[in-house]
């Protein structure tokens, strides 16, 4: 008896599959690129063994052909992701991403003092800068913080 598990995961004929996301991410990937208003079918496969990365998720989103702009922002919490881009059953692209240079309303400021903490109608935007492949820093456009990126800081 083997100690092997045989992971099924649906095939889509149209949509996107974002591969090797840094486990435990996918939950809060679909909450920034709103994937939960979706249509179609949404999976999401967690936790699976990787020799890549340790351990990873995979999420499929059938329909819906994401945007390089959309795509790119996964690199903030999981620069290790892949998106193949799916069309009658077939892979007709394969992206990498590239870290965002600004992103808006996703990052919260951890300055209480920030204006984006203080109204609730102001909007966050921070410059990106890629530090590694692992990590990046933000800078906060209305108060120039600076901090790492890190989960804790997404909305």
């Amino acid at each position: 008896m083997t100690n092997e598990r045989a992971y099924k995961v649906f095939k889509i004929e149209n949509g996107t599959v974002i591969d090797h996301i840094k486990s435990p991410l996918a939950l809060k990937i679909i909450e920034i690129l709103k994937l939960q208003q979706n249509d179609g079918i949404l999976s999401i496969g967690m936790n699976f063994d990787s020799k890549r990365i340790g351990k990873k998720d995979i999420i499929k989103v059938e329909n819906i052909s994401l945007s390089k702009k959309e795509t790119d922002l996964i690199a903030l919490l999981s620069p290790t992701a892949t998106i193949n881009i799916i069309k009658d059953g077939n892979v007709i692209e394969k992206r990498l991403l590239e870290m965002p240079k600004e992103v808006s309303d996703i990052l919260k400021c951890p300055n209480p003092t920030c204006i984006t903490n203080k109204y609730s109608d102001c909007q966050s935007k921070f410059f990106i800068k890629k530090i590694d492949d692992k990590s990046a820093i933000g800078r906060c456009y209305y108060c120039e913080r600076e901090t790492e990126i890190t989960i804790d800081l997404m909305k």
